[in-house]
């Protein structure tokens, strides 16, 4: 675990975009980020269209989100994102809950929230911007995703870690992730930082049975072990890890992999 030593010296300022429609909501949240110290807002968002120009354009570490705003609502506008920010959910109702963390959210405020219990979720936004930066910096910054191709296979995804190289099988990565613009291999035991996107993962791995069930989430479907029907159209994808991770579909991401198991 980092330590609060860690973190400040890792991440000193949070940049956060936060977005709600109702101006007493803004005016209250914008008082309460001005007495935080580690918090620089660099942009308010009235809608979700709005706030999906703000978080692609200013690329902020942590967007606050609420979530029943007009047109498109805090749930759908992070489908729409070319910059994946950690994400924390605001509503007034608590039936949002499961759906929020569905997305992968670092958090859930229910309104109207104390300023200890925003507090409380930017820590935990933070800890998880620091320890992402952790992996990339044991990497020195500047490894980059390297593939051996044979036939237009990908046979070995290769990361460097200071002085080390690891060689990482296909077939032993259970699924692949995105945060912060940063993808993590997780083969059951660590997480491999990988300089290339999702999108150019997808594309390299598509002949050995990985699916993009969601903009974040890239699955070996050798190491699903159980699919669930979830909200939406939506399925909840459980890997055959020790944590048996969790991870949502999008309705697209749930119609590839119906499409891909014949199910």
């Amino acid at each position: 675990m980092f330590g609060v030593s860690v973190m400040s010296e890792a991440v000193s300022k949070l940049r956060l975009v936060f977005a709600d429609d109702e101006l007493p909501a803004r005016e209250k949240l914008t008082h309460q980020l001005s007495l935080m110290d580690n918090i620089d807002v660099v942009g308010i968002a009235t809608n979700g269209k709005e706030a999906i120009s703000l978080i692609n354009e200013l690329q902020p570490d942590v967007a606050l989100l609420d979530i029943q705003m007009p047109e498109i609502n805090g749930l759908e506008l992070v489908d729409l994102l070319n910059h994946q920010p950690l994400i924390i959910y605001t509503t007034a109702y608590d039936q949002f809950a499961i759906e929020a963390f569905e997305y992968a959210s670092v958090d859930y405020l229910l309104k109207p929230f104390p300023i200890a219990r925003l507090k409380k979720a930017l820590a935990k936004a933070q800890q998880q911007l620091a320890q992402q930066q952790a992996v990339i910096q044991v990497n020195n910054g500047s490894d980059k995703a390297q593939y051996e191709l044979s036939d237009n296979k990908l046979n070995k995804l290769i990361s460097k870690s200071g002085e080390r190289i690891f060689l990482l099988s296909p077939a032993d990565i259970k699924f692949i992730k995105s945060e912060q613009g940063n993808s993590f291999a997780h083969d059951g035991k660590a997480l491999h930082h990988l300089s290339d996107t999702l999108d150019q993962l997808e594309h390299s791995l598509s002949s050995q049975n990985f699916v993009r069930i969601h903009r974040s989430y890239l699955v070996n479907v050798d190491h699903i072990k159980e699919i669930q029907r979830w909200f939406n159209g939506k399925l909840m994808v459980i890997i055959n890890d020790e944590e048996k991770s969790e991870l949502s579909t999008s309705r697209a991401g749930a119609d590839k992999l119906k499409q891909l198991l014949k199910i």
